[in-house]
């Protein structure tokens, strides 16, 4: 099951995830392949545990079509109706401990006090979270949860979904964010680093978590974002200043990371994702 750590502030939106896939019942190797994250509307970043395929397809792109034609307000009720039908209908019918899944946003939606204003938002679309840290227990309907709003400017909040990290390691990287936003508000290297360093702990001891990791990153001041940048060799350095998303490999740092493009989703286009590796082959290259 995969891992996805979630990060909001009044600067920045951050989703990391790791890229295993699990083959249930299989004697299939598990492969670290995927990127499972998408853009929408240039405003939430959006990643998923649970299941790889949705209505006969990759889960991004079952996302993608399903919210094509479908108005920002209107994502993340569409998401949890259409979700619930669509684990429903797959065949052989799954076990219900098998069931669950769960959508992970961190971005920035219309603040509800402030007209004409934004305000850093977590959302969970989920037929399985609830109930704390590591809770999983799978049902039928899937429900829209949003985090209670920021409490003042320097507030952030982290979150951990599928697999998670001990509470130990929890804490001492919400810690390590807390004290290094001190003096670098502005930055988000340091965020990036720390929530790397959180999946790869929890990989050493679990065999569903990968290494691997895909980083998507959000400044507030890029909402809404029209483009994803392309660091090209560069890796990633501050200032951040647009919505970037980049790969870093298991032997990398964030600083020498791979570029990838989401799967992004806006009222006026839908489209896939995909990699561009400059330096040397991906690992799940095959001739």
């Amino acid at each position: 099951m995969t891992l996805i750590l979630s990060y909001v502030s009044h600067q920045f939106a951050v989703l990391a995830s790791d890229r295993r896939i699990t083959w249930k019942n299989s004697a299939r190797p598990p492969e670290d392949t995927e990127n499972k994250a998408i853009v929408l509307c240039g405003r939430f970043l959006m990643g998923y545990t649970g299941l790889a395929c949705l209505g006969g397809m990759k889960t991004e792109q079952w996302v993608a079509q399903t919210l094509a034609s479908v108005e920002p307000q209107q994502y993340f009720d569409v998401l949890a109706r259409s979700a619930r039908s669509a684990v429903a209908s797959i065949r052989p019918p799954l076990r219900n401990r098998d069931s669950g899944h769960a959508f992970v946003v961190a971005g920035f939606a219309d603040s509800r006090t402030t007209p004409d204003s934004l305000e850093p938002v977590g959302i969970t679309v989920s037929n399985a979270l609830g109930g704390g840290l590591g809770r999983w227990n799978p049902r039928v309907d899937f429900d829209v949860t949003r985090t209670p709003p920021l409490s003042g400017k320097h507030d952030f909040r982290v979150g951990a979904f599928g697999m998670p990290p001990r509470r130990a390691d929890l804490n001492r990287a919400i810690d390590l964010i807390r004290r290094y936003r001190k003096n670098n508000d502005s930055k988000v290297l340091g965020i990036a680093q720390i929530l790397v360093g959180l999946i790869r702990t929890v990989a050493a001891n679990e065999e569903g978590v990968g290494s691997d990791v895909s980083l998507s990153i959000l400044p507030r001041t890029a909402v809404p974002a029209q483009y994803v940048a392309a660091p090209f060799g560069v890796g990633l350095k501050d200032p951040v200043k647009d919505l970037t998303c980049v790969f870093v490999p298991s032997d990398s740092g964030v600083e020498s990371a791979s570029v990838y493009l989401p799967a992004t989703v806006s009222p006026e286009i839908a489209m896939f994702g995909g990699e561009v590796w400059t330096g040397g082959r991906p690992p799940w290259w095959r001739e």
